[in-house]
Protein backbone atom coordinates (compact mmCIF):
# COMPACT_ATOMS: atom_id res chain seq x y z
CA UNK A 1 0.00 0.00 0.00
CA UNK A 2 3.11 2.22 0.89
CA UNK A 3 4.59 1.38 -2.69
CA UNK A 4 1.10 2.81 -4.47
CA UNK A 5 1.45 6.23 -2.53
CA UNK A 6 4.66 7.03 -3.53
CA UNK A 7 4.09 6.38 -6.68
CA UNK A 8 1.39 8.82 -6.91
CA UNK A 9 2.87 11.51 -5.15
CA UNK A 10 5.30 11.63 -7.39
CA UNK A 11 3.06 12.08 -10.25
CA UNK A 12 1.10 14.83 -8.63
CA UNK A 13 4.83 16.65 -7.93
CA UNK A 14 5.54 16.99 -11.55
CA UNK A 15 3.56 19.22 -14.04
CA UNK A 16 4.37 18.93 -17.80
CA UNK A 17 3.89 22.35 -19.31
CA UNK A 18 5.14 21.25 -22.79
CA UNK A 19 1.39 21.33 -24.24
CA UNK A 20 0.80 24.40 -22.57
CA UNK A 21 3.43 26.23 -23.72
CA UNK A 22 3.17 24.52 -27.45
CA UNK A 23 -0.50 26.48 -27.29
CA UNK A 24 0.20 29.41 -25.93
CA UNK A 25 3.52 29.71 -29.08
CA UNK A 26 0.89 28.91 -31.36
CA UNK A 27 -1.47 31.03 -30.34
CA UNK A 28 0.95 34.02 -30.35
CA UNK A 29 1.81 33.14 -33.83
CA UNK A 30 -1.90 33.21 -34.98
CA UNK A 31 -1.93 36.86 -33.19
CA UNK A 32 1.07 38.33 -34.99
CA UNK A 33 -0.56 36.88 -38.21
CA UNK A 34 -3.76 38.21 -38.00
CA UNK A 35 -2.70 41.73 -35.98
CA UNK A 36 -1.86 44.06 -39.33
CA UNK A 37 -5.07 42.15 -40.76
CA UNK A 38 -7.48 43.62 -38.46
CA UNK A 39 -9.19 47.18 -39.38
CA UNK A 40 -11.47 49.18 -37.30
CA UNK A 41 -14.25 51.11 -39.10
CA UNK A 42 -15.71 51.18 -42.60
CA UNK A 43 -14.47 51.15 -45.62
CA UNK A 44 -14.11 54.74 -46.98
CA UNK A 45 -11.97 56.23 -49.99
CA UNK A 46 -9.29 57.91 -48.42
CA UNK A 47 -8.24 60.75 -49.62
CA UNK A 48 -4.23 60.65 -50.86
CA UNK A 49 -1.37 62.63 -49.13
CA UNK A 50 1.88 61.87 -47.69
CA UNK A 51 2.33 59.23 -45.48
CA UNK A 52 3.03 59.81 -41.46
CA UNK A 53 2.31 56.93 -38.73
CA UNK A 54 0.49 57.38 -35.73
CA UNK A 55 0.42 55.06 -32.67
CA UNK A 56 -3.58 53.57 -32.46
CA UNK A 57 -3.11 51.50 -29.40
CA UNK A 58 -5.45 53.72 -27.79
CA UNK A 59 -7.13 55.14 -30.68
CA UNK A 60 -11.07 55.44 -31.60
CA UNK A 61 -12.01 55.16 -35.02
CA UNK A 62 -14.47 58.05 -36.48
CA UNK A 63 -15.84 57.31 -39.86
CA UNK A 64 -17.99 59.43 -42.23
CA UNK A 65 -19.13 57.74 -44.88
CA UNK A 66 -19.90 58.77 -48.99
CA UNK A 67 -23.45 59.23 -48.02
CA UNK A 68 -22.44 61.66 -45.04
CA UNK A 69 -23.66 59.00 -42.39
CA UNK A 70 -21.31 59.07 -39.22
CA UNK A 71 -19.75 55.99 -37.50
CA UNK A 72 -17.82 55.03 -34.16
CA UNK A 73 -15.97 51.86 -35.04
CA UNK A 74 -18.47 49.80 -36.99
CA UNK A 75 -22.01 51.52 -35.08
CA UNK A 76 -23.74 54.23 -37.07
CA UNK A 77 -24.47 57.10 -34.93
CA UNK A 78 -26.79 59.72 -35.91
CA UNK A 79 -24.06 63.58 -35.25
CA UNK A 80 -26.08 64.15 -31.90
CA UNK A 81 -25.34 60.54 -31.08
CA UNK A 82 -22.03 60.60 -31.69
CA UNK A 83 -21.15 63.75 -29.91
CA UNK A 84 -22.56 62.69 -26.64
CA UNK A 85 -20.79 59.35 -27.10
CA UNK A 86 -17.57 61.48 -27.66
CA UNK A 87 -18.01 63.26 -24.52
CA UNK A 88 -18.82 59.95 -22.20
CA UNK A 89 -15.35 58.71 -24.11
CA UNK A 90 -13.26 61.52 -23.78
CA UNK A 91 -14.28 61.83 -19.75
CA UNK A 92 -13.56 58.32 -18.91
CA UNK A 93 -9.80 58.75 -20.55
CA UNK A 94 -8.01 61.73 -20.94
CA UNK A 95 -5.39 59.64 -23.22
CA UNK A 96 -7.70 58.50 -25.94
CA UNK A 97 -6.71 59.83 -29.45
CA UNK A 98 -9.09 59.77 -32.17
CA UNK A 99 -8.54 58.83 -36.09
CA UNK A 100 -11.10 60.48 -38.27
CA UNK A 101 -11.85 58.73 -41.67
CA UNK A 102 -13.99 60.25 -44.06
CA UNK A 103 -14.64 59.58 -47.61
CA UNK A 104 -12.79 61.64 -50.13
CA UNK A 105 -16.23 63.05 -51.50
CA UNK A 106 -17.75 63.86 -48.09
CA UNK A 107 -18.47 68.06 -47.80
CA UNK A 108 -15.66 70.00 -45.98
CA UNK A 109 -18.35 70.84 -43.28
CA UNK A 110 -18.86 67.56 -42.10
CA UNK A 111 -15.21 66.75 -41.10
CA UNK A 112 -15.26 70.21 -39.28
CA UNK A 113 -18.24 69.49 -37.79
CA UNK A 114 -16.28 66.06 -36.42
CA UNK A 115 -13.22 67.41 -35.49
CA UNK A 116 -15.65 70.33 -32.98
CA UNK A 117 -17.47 67.76 -31.39
CA UNK A 118 -13.78 65.43 -30.55
CA UNK A 119 -12.72 68.94 -29.26
CA UNK A 120 -15.60 69.91 -27.45
CA UNK A 121 -15.20 66.22 -25.83
CA UNK A 122 -11.80 66.98 -24.37
CA UNK A 123 -10.26 64.79 -26.77
CA UNK A 124 -6.72 66.59 -27.95
CA UNK A 125 -5.22 64.18 -29.60
CA UNK A 126 -7.03 63.86 -33.15
CA UNK A 127 -5.72 62.42 -36.64
CA UNK A 128 -6.63 62.61 -40.07
CA UNK A 129 -6.61 59.20 -42.41
CA UNK A 130 -5.64 59.48 -45.60
CA UNK A 131 -3.96 56.90 -48.07
CA UNK A 132 -0.64 56.77 -49.00
CA UNK A 133 1.08 58.11 -52.16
Amino acid sequence: MKLSQRYEQALINQINVTNLVDVMLSLLIIFIIVAPVIQQGINVRLPRASVQKISVSKSIIISISRKGNYYLGNRHYQFRQLSERLKKIGGKNSEISVIVKADRNVAYAKVIKVLDAVRQAGIVKVGLATRGE
